[in-house]
Formats: C-alpha cells, sequence, structure tokens
C-alpha cells in the first residue's frame, strides 16, 4: 500500500465523514476497512437536528434528504393508553436553520459518502484490509494489515481510529476502555408493516413498562425500524425464535409484520483512556459508546468527525500546532462524559428500565410538560447542541 498523510481505520459514518472533511480540505486520505463492501445492518441512523449543519458544510445535506426521511416531530407513545405526546421541533424554527431531525440508515449514508469519495483524487480505499497493528515514532506511524493479497504495512503521518466499539487500532495503542454495560441487550429490526396506522410518527418512542421501544421510518418504501430490550441473560442463539412475541405483544390480534432483517447488541457505557496517543486519534465508536435510545451517541461521533477534520487539517498544513489534537481528546472525552453518556443513561432508564408505574408516569408527564411548554421543549432539544462542545482553535 501506497503511503498517505491520514489514514482512516474504519468506513463507518463517522470515518467517511471525517475522510470526507478531510479530503475537501487538501489532505491525502486512505481509509481501511475490512469489510469488502458496505453492508446493510439494523443499526442506528436518527440524526438529530444539530447535525445538519455540518452536514451541510459537506455538501451532503441535500442528498441524505433525498435519501432519507425528514421527521419534524418526535412521537412519544403510551401503549397502555395510547396517548400521543408530540415534540414539535419547530420550537427551534427561530434558532436554527434546520428544524428536524434526519433518519438515514447507516449504509446508505456510507454508500453517498462512499461515492463522493471514491472519484476524490486524494482518497484511496482498501476494501477487505484489517488493521492488526499500529507502530509509531515522532515522524509518523506504521500500520499492519491483513490484506486480500496477504500482509501489508503502510506509512502515514496520522492515523484516525474509527473502527467501532471493538477497535484494533485503539487496542493495539494498549488504551483500556472502562466503563460499564446495561443488563438489556437491544433487538433492532426491520420490518414491513403500517405502524403509522397505529399512532406513530415517523421518529417516535414507546413508552411501556415491558415493551418500550425506539421506532423509526427507516425509507420511504413504508421500511420501519423497531428496536426493543431483553435481557442480556437470555441466549443469543434463540433470539430470532423470540422477536415474533415482542411483536405479538404490541400489535393487533392477527397483525403479521414481515421482518427483513436484524441485528442485537450488547449495549454500553464505555470511553477510552484517552482520544490521542501520539499520531493516533480516535472517534466515534472507538473512543466511546454509549447506548442509542436518543442517538446521542451517533451525534457525539459525527462531531468527533467535523471537529477532528478541523484541527487535524490545520495541524497537516501547519497552521496549528500539534497540541491542539490534545485538547480535540480532551474536549471530545469531556462532552461524552458529561453531556452524551449522562443524556442517554437518562433515556435509556426511563424507556427500558423503569420498574414502577409511578416512575414511568413522572417520566410520562415530564414529557407532557415538555410537549405544552415551548421553553421547556426548547431547552430540552438545545441540550443536543452540547455535543458540539467549545472551540479548539481560534
Amino acid at each position: 500500500m501506497q503511503d498517505a498523510q491520514v489514514v482512516v481505520a474504519g468506513a463507518g459514518p463517522v470515518g467517511l465523514l471525517t475522510a470526507l472533511g478531510l479530503a475537501r480540505a487538501g489532505v491525502d486520505v486512505t481509509v481501511l476497512e475490512a469489510s469488502p463492501r458496505i453492508e446493510p445492518r439494523p443499526y442506528d441512523m436518527v440524526y438529530p437536528w444539530a447535525l445538519m449543519p455540518g452536514l451541510a458544510d459537506l455538501g451532503l445535506l441535500a442528498e441524505l434528504r433525498e435519501a432519507g426521511v425528514v421527521t419534524r416531530t418526535r412521537c412519544l407513545k403510551v401503549l397502555s393508553t395510547g396517548e400521543q405526546i408530540i415534540l414539535d421541533l419547530q420550537a427551534l424554527a427561530d434558532e436554527v436553520e434546520h428544524p428536524f431531525d434526519l433518519l438515514v440508515p447507516s449504509h446508505v449514508l456510507a454508500g453517498i459518502v462512499t461515492t463522493r469519495l471514491a472519484c476524490h483524487p486524494r482518497v484511496r480505499f482498501a476494501w477487505g484490509t484489517r488493521l492488526t497493528d499500529v507502530r509509531q515514532n515522532v515522524h509518523g506511524v506504521t500500520v499492519t494489515a491483513e490484506t486480500p493479497r496477504g500482509v501489508s504495512t503502510l506509512r502515514a503521518d496520522w492515523l484516525i481510529g474509527a473502527d467501532g466499539a471493538h477497535s484494533q487500532v485503539r487496542r493495539s495503542l494498549g488504551l483500556g476502555f472502562p466503563g460499564m454495560t446495561w443488563p438489556k441487550r437491544f433487538v433492532a429490526a426491520d420490518i414491513r408493516f403500517d405502524l403509522a396506522e397505529l399512532g406513530v410518527s415517523g421518529s417516535a418512542w414507546q413508552i411501556d413498562l415491558d415493551n418500550g421501544a425506539v421506532i423509526g421510518l427507516a425509507d420511504d418504501t413504508g421500511l420501519w425500524r423497531y428496536t426493543y430490550a431483553e435481557s442480556r441473560l437470555l441466549p443469543e442463539e434463540t433470539i430470532a425464535d423470540r422477536i415474533p412475541a415482542a411483536f405479538k405483544a404490541v400489535l393487533p390480534d392477527g397483525a403479521d409484520p414481515l421482518l427483513e432483517s436484524w441485528a442485537a447488541f450488547r449495549v454500553h457505557e464505555r470511553t477510552a483512556d484517552s482520544f490521542r496517543a501520539g499520531r493516533v486519534l480516535l472517534a466515534g465508536d472507538a473512543a466511546h459508546v454509549t447506548n442509542p435510545t436518543r442517538a446521542l451517541g451517533m451525534a457525539c461521533g459525527v462531531f468527533d468527525a467535523f471537529v477532528l477534520t478541523e484541527v487535524l487539517t490545520a495541524v497537516v498544513h501547519g497552521e496549528a500546532h500539534d497540541t491542539a489534537l490534545d485538547r480535540y481528546a480532551q474536549e471530545r472525552r469531556r462532552v461524552f462524559q458529561e453531556s452524551a453518556s449522562p443524556l442517554s443513561a437518562q433515556a435509556m432508564r426511563l424507556l427500558f428500565l423503569t420498574e414502577s408505574v409511578e416512575r414511568l408516569n413522572e417520566g410520562v408527564e415530564h414529557c407532557r410538560r415538555m410537549a405544552a411548554d415551548p421553553r421547556v421543549l426548547r431547552a430540552h432539544l438545545l441540550d443536543s447542541l452540547e455535543l458540539r462542545g467549545t472551540p479548539l482553535l481560534p
């Protein structure tokens, strides 16, 4: 493999958005991805309104809007009563240019960004290339990887680990990933069934003691993603056998949703010991993981991409000292620990871990107050801006 200014390990949304930002800023980038191609998986797909300016700056927003689903409300449905509580993002209309959320499956976003990158003269892809080791000195980084043609090495000035929660980059650096694992496992199922007829909007929470769920319209063909939780002590090998019962508990008698695909995953709250080690930076799930109930893990990772693009570009072009990357590492870690993780944990406890009717009703009443009072709703919605962090460059 040829040398590069920057190597990005991982072709998920965070890695690809970082690569696009760097390439547009005149930085040579090589993207390494262990899979041979982009593969559809029912994982995170909600991009909160606060990310829209950054996606617009990358020239992606119009195409993503065309490919995805624009939602201007967030619906909370109380399953036992049918009550619908609508949080209207128009409460932000006087303050932001794009008062809407965007629902785009991760493989759809990855396909759009990859198409842009494939014809960019500063970008090279290495598909089916699994990073196995990282070595570095003051002058650069040497990456060892297994490729379809055997073991290969690549020299770069900088390496970005955006290779997910099981990051080999992070492991190669010997960085710890302390935190905790929730007692629930998430099951994300893509189904064809008209959930809108049951009072569910394109982006919704289903609130119930036993059958909480996060629901989203995945595209304009009627594909819905329904994510629920079960005990992680239940056998993994029989998850598929339990999925029909999960839908039988919440859908009308006789309903037969068409299950297109599903994925199950454990849910964590973890943060890497550091987001920088010399010439290696971490971003997205390689740096931090949280439960996806409010999509703040995805949002925090995409903000990582935006911030790291700006700071690393300045360093590569000699416009900033590399100590700016220390500020990146410290600030992004702070943002996750002080904002993304606690806000996500709060939502997780309401939707999937409330153990009494009284506590559930308290949460529902709080949601009613938000819906009824634009000032309370704005304060709730604006907490997404905390994920941007503070500016790192003059």
